[in-house]
């Protein structure tokens, strides 16, 4: 976890390494992973009495997404006294598909759930306050709780002083209607908040689709890409088919059909990685993060995985955040240009993840 000198392809699901690679993090006051339970607190009874609002404000759909780890906590701390809470926001499309037992009521301006009480105790998810977490396993070994939902997930359950069940991914999933993927259906998500800091580039994710089917050129590969509605595709780019600008929803039905999605860092790939297929299943997601920790604004999943450039994997280490702590990666040379990262790299690597071949 220690070795920035070159791009990184990062495997999702649960984090243990060796005391002497671990990251930057506090420790737990418990030993989670041995079996102990979190130091009782009468919050828990505070809540279950008052109930509980989670206030997401006006975030983006992926803060959004990441913060429903909270939610999930406090519903499943309170679920035998307040079994079904309620979302009022400008999303109630999307989080009706959510697994998350919720009813919904669209609402213009900000998000929040929360239970049907008078006077609810209030909670709020920002990301920017949850430190990474470490578990000491053993003598030598420590898991950490690096993924944003994770950090949330555990401040709740030190909050309120009740072991909560997720031990890796405790974030919700949306279901889709689309039943199995099309073999070798590639999406790519070009879509970004920041396009000049945070973008692969269409050009770029075209070459990643020519590098995967140089692998395997007898398959039948199909490419789409999600790209912003005002962003026209350059004629580079004809075999892959574009989608321009779908709604969070219809992006849950057509991630449902690929096999593989590759993206940016951003909403809509953690979306694919939190998307469920009727029988459980989802694609296989690979996120490309420049500035951010790819280790922190991930979901969890087992099937979301990242290639980080030298400065994220920095911040990944440090639990650093380049907004919050006032750092300009420009300083770091070419160290978070994501452009930089080979199509090759993480072609092979995609590849890997999916099992379409080992090496």
């Amino acid at each position: 976890m220690t070795d920035t000198d070159s791009p990184t392809c990062w495997r999702g699901g649960p984090t243990l390494v060796r005391r002497n690679r671990a990251p930057l993090g506090r420790l737990l006051p418990y030993r989670r992973a041995a079996g102990e339970l979190p130091p009782p607190k009468a919050a828990l009874d505070a809540v279950h009495e008052s109930g509980w609002q989670l206030d997401l404000g006006a975030r983006g759909l992926g803060d959004v997404l990441l913060g429903l780890a909270l939610a999930q906590a406090l519903h499943e701390a309170t679920r035998d006294r307040y079994p079904q809470p309620a979302y009022v926001g400008p999303r109630a499309d999307l989080l009706a598909r959510c697994t998350l037992p919720l009813t919904v009521t669209s609402a213009n301006g900000q998000h929040s759930i929360g239970t049907e009480s008078p006077t609810p105790r209030t909670f709020e998810a920002v990301p920017e306050i949850p430190p990474t977490r470490l578990d000491i396993v053993d003598a030598n070994v420590l898991q950490v709780h690096a993924t944003l939902p994770m950090r949330y997930y555990l401040d709740i359950e030190q909050t309120l002083g009740v072991r909560l069940p997720a031990d890796s991914d405790p974030c919700p999933r949306f279901r889709a209607t689309e039943p199995t993927p099309t073999p070798y259906h590639v999406l790519f998500v070009s879509t970004t908040s920041r396009p000049k800091r945070k973008d692969y580039g269409i050009e770029n994710f075209a070459a990643i689709a020519r590098c995967l089917t140089a692998h395997r050129p007898d398959a039948p590969w199909r490419f789409g890409l999600i790209a912003a509605p005002d962003r026209a595709a350059p004629p580079s780019v004809a075999q892959i088919e574009v989608f321009h600008g779908p709604t969070a929803v219809e992006c849950v039905d057509l991630f449902a059909t690929a096999e593989l999605v590759v993206g940016n860092d951003t909403g809509l790939t953690h979306l694919a990685a939190l998307t469920e297929r009727p029988d459980g299943t989802g694609p296989t997601v690979v996120g490309l993060y420049g500035r951010h920790a790819h280790t922190k604004w991930i979901t969890g999943s087992t099937r979301h995985h990242a290639v980080a450039t030298p400065f994220s994997q920095l911040m990944s280490i440090a639990d650093a955040c380049p907004v919050r702590d006032g750092y300009d990666d420009t300083v770091w040379s070419t160290a978070s240009d994501l452009r930089a990262v080979p199509a090759e790299l993480i072609a092979r690597f995609a590849g890997r993840c999916v099992g379409w071949w080992d090496s």
